[in-house]
């Protein structure tokens, strides 16, 4: 089974191609009707992922929306990936890149941990060894 590429990694993609195009917005010639909304090219972020454009749709759509949109104070729906009338389907850039050093910061703590619990396991496995020291000697 190919590898699925991780949450982090489609996203990475996606601020590394179109990362420009989110700076360079001018208000005087708009490439696109808003600075926040950035149009993306699904099957390019999928050839950059190796994977089928079609998954790269379902995770942005069905997964990212759900997990990474939200409602703010009044109650108005701010999406993570939508279709923009006469551009296509977008992200909400800012919103990338926040969900980027979120998910960077959960691998890190992650590491943390794993670091940490082979580190104990070392210090039980000694102290197994140390007891059967002492008591077959």
């Amino acid at each position: 089974m190919k590898r699925l590429p991780k949450d982090v990694e489609i996203l990475e993609a996606i601020y590394n191609r179109y990362y420009e195009d989110f700076r360079s917005f001018a208000k005087e010639k708009p490439d696109q009707i808003s600075r926040i909304r950035v149009p993306i090219d699904v099957n390019q972020i999928a050839k950059d992922c190796g994977v089928e454009e079609e998954l790269v749709f379902g995770r942005l759509y069905y997964h990212f929306n759900k997990k990474y949109s939200y409602n703010n104070e009044n109650g108005e729906r701010t999406t993570f990936f939508s279709t923009i009338k006469f551009e296509g389907m977008g992200v909400n850039f800012p919103l990338v890149a926040s969900t980027i050093a979120e998910l960077r910061l959960s691998e890190a703590q992650e590491k943390k941990f794993e670091t940490a619990l082979m580190f104990s396991m070392g210090a039980l496995l000694l102290s197994i060894i140390s007891i059967f020291l002492v008591l077959f000697s």
